[in-house]
């Protein structure tokens, strides 16, 4: 990080860290509890002394206890869907959409839009709070945007051909759901326009980035969206796709190991936690997000000085426990690869049946096992359950499903659908 960078922070981060203690309740009784008079911050490494913001602080401020100015300087509001607990509020000013059109524009013109391009947006927007974000930036820099928010797929690969869009915007999950139903439609992917695919939403696998690239003859790109810090864009891949660019002069990022807290090294995974720098209505201090990356040695090829990071990992809280034993959904992944042989997309179903707690793993049909016969894909099947008997030492159910046959939420597969 530049001095100038570091200067600009400091500056950013004193006036952050006043105005809340000032205007919101929260923050002033946190900080007063902890004994901190934000008048006498003087050094980023001060930051350590400030206690963290949590989703479930959010959610018990619901709605608007959180917000920075009054409601009438509020211009826009989204808010997450509240399947667990109170929804969270995010609230923009007029300046706040201003910076997000900008961030937006900044990371998508690393990518290589310009206003040449056509871009489907394929979020609901009402649900997604990222849709709007991408779209102010994509239309700053003078592209043409086609907004959709319906989920059929055959539908949104008709548009990709027809109104010859060039760069598609979507989760990764949607993503791959379009490139296995494309071979089922009568379009050429070499007659298609589209030069990149922007993911945003989710966490996905070099192995998921190469089978979408082969699918749709197109580059993938990843784009980091937190909904409470600013929607999409908080940090990017640049053209050079070696990592995500977090965007330093209106955040500051702390990579730290989520069980100790403390700031990890590079090539070590830890928990992205962020300090709003330039938001207006909701600022946030240390805001844990609970996503986790490793942090890259070295610099990018770009010339970009900012924090470079690996993509998203998956989320500390992700960790499952069933039966007193704990497990997190990568290590069923990893299972199914070593398995399988391939990187297959799966969906963890807990419940309970007689007061016991049990788990079906729904696994989406690969091409290999497509092709195979119903003999040869029960002895995976059965190979599978014996393989994660062993290594988790729990009793799993194993069905093969059809990729379209996964429980959804906002266009999203839902990893793990917890009815117990």
């Amino acid at each position: 990080m530049s001095k100038d960078l570091k200067f600009l922070q400091l500056e950013r981060l004193q006036a952050v860290l006043n105005r809340v203690y000032k205007e919101v309740p929260f923050y002033r009784a946190l900080f007063d509890r902890e004994k901190l008079d934000p008048e006498e911050f003087g050094d980023l490494s001060d930051l350590n002394k400030y206690p963290f913001t949590t989703r479930e602080d959010l959610q018990k401020n619901y709605p608007y206890n959180m917000f920075a100015v009054p409601l009438r300087e509020v211009v826009r509001i989204q808010a997450s869907t509240g399947t667990t607990g109170e929804p969270i509020v995010a609230g923009y000013t007029r300046n706040d959409l201003a910076i997000l059109a900008d961030l937006n524009a900044k990371a998508l013109k690393s990518m290589g839009l310009t206003k040449e391009d056509v871009v489907q947006i394929s979020f609901h927007a009402g649900l997604f709070s990222s849709a709007f974000g991408i779209q102010s930036g994509a239309e700053k820099i003078g592209a043409s945007v086609i907004p959709i928010n319906f989920e059929d797929p055959k539908k949104q690969l008709k548009i990709l051909q027809d109104y010859r869009t060039t760069t598609l915007v979507c989760t990764p999950s949607y993503a791959l759901w379009l490139a296995e139903v494309l071979p089922q439609t009568n379009i050429n992917p070499n007659s298609l326009m589209v030069k990149r695919i922007i993911l945003c939403g989710e966490a996905f696998t070099e192995k998921q980035r190469s089978l979408i690239e082969e699918k749709f003859k197109a580059r993938v790109y990843n784009l980091y969206a937190v909904m409470e810090i600013f929607g999409a864009a908080v940090a990017y891949e640049c053209h050079e796709r070696k990592g995500l660019h977090f965007q330093e002069e209106h955040f500051l990022v702390e990579v730290l190991n989520p069980e100790t807290l403390l700031p990890v090294k590079a090539e070590e995974v830890g928990e992205i936690v962020i300090t709003t720098l330039t938001k207006e209505a909701l600022p946030l201090v240390r805001y844990r997000t609970g996503d986790l990356v490793i942090i890259k040695e070295g610099l990018c090829p770009c010339g970009n000085v900012t924090l470079l990071t690996s993509g998203i990992l998956g989320r500390k809280d992700e960790i499952l426990s069933v039966r007193g034993i704990k497990f997190h959904p990568s290590q069923v992944e990893k299972i199914i690869e070593e398995t399988t042989g391939e990187r297959l997309e799966m969906q963890i179903h807990l419940y309970r049946s007689e007061g016991v707690e049990r788990i079906t793993l729904l696994v989406a049909l690969g091409e290999s096992l497509f092709s195979d016969s119903f003999a040869e894909q029960e002895k995976v099947r059965e190979r599978l359950e014996e393989h994660l008997y062993l290594e988790l030492n729990l009793p799993i159910v194993v069905k093969f499903i059809e990729r379209s046959s996964f429980e959804r939420k906002d266009g999203k597969i839902l990893k793990v659908v917890d009815k117990r």
